[in-house]
């Protein structure tokens, strides 16, 4: 799945940003999911996790709005409460407490990877061609409605990064960030 680094902090990717995936970078940090998505570790089921009204909340549709993303997240980290996750006391919630003492806890984070959210496959650059000029597009999109915007990285590894000063990101953040991002992410990569 593709990376949005946490810079791109509209209010799904701050959501987004929060959600640990099952894996861990080269840092031993997790995987980290974020609009759209992280990483999905190799081998992770495409299949989906039914929510109580039947609903696939696993994955992710293409522009996910924040209401769809909280859900599957939800999910996920019930998941790791069950399998003895605490949620930390200064409601940093089950991954505050995974950081906390990541050794410990992995065994539980693991058992819950087939419930981790998955982003629409458009954005997985192992399943779409023109991933890296999708994001390219996106990245237009983005900046022609005013964002400061840059492409991070190269291939699959690229990454879309919002320009960190402060007005930049209170405008990505806002309600009308997490909106734009939506329909640029739409627009950018629905096949043409």
């Amino acid at each position: 799945m593709r990376k949005v680094s946490v810079k791109v902090i509209s209010g799904m990717a701050l959501l987004l940003a929060l959600a640990a995936c099952g894996g861990t970078s080269d840092e031993g940090e997790p995987q980290v999911a974020a609009i759209p998505g992280a990483v999905t570790p190799s081998g992770a089921s495409s299949a989906g996790t039914a929510g109580s009204d039947g609903e696939n909340v696993r994955q992710l549709p293409l522009g996910a709005t924040k209401e769809e993303v909280q859900r599957a997240y939800d999910a996920y980290y019930a998941c790791w409460t069950q399998h003895g996750v605490p949620s930390a006391p200064d409601d940093g919630g089950p991954l505050a407490s995974w950081k906390g003492d990541p050794k410990k806890y992995q065994p539980a984070v693991d058992a819950c990877a087939d419930k981790q959210p998955l982003d629409a496959p458009e954005l997985d650059p192992r399943q779409n061609p023109n991933y890296v000029d999708d994001l390219r597009e996106e990245k237009d999109c983005m900046e022609s409605r005013g964002y400061k915007m840059e492409i991070r990285g190269s291939g699959s590894e690229a990454e879309l990064w919002g320009i960190s000063s402060k007005a930049n990101l209170e405008k990505l953040n806002s309600d009308q960030g997490s909106q734009d991002y939506r329909e640029c992410e739409i627009a950018a990569f629905t096949q043409k």
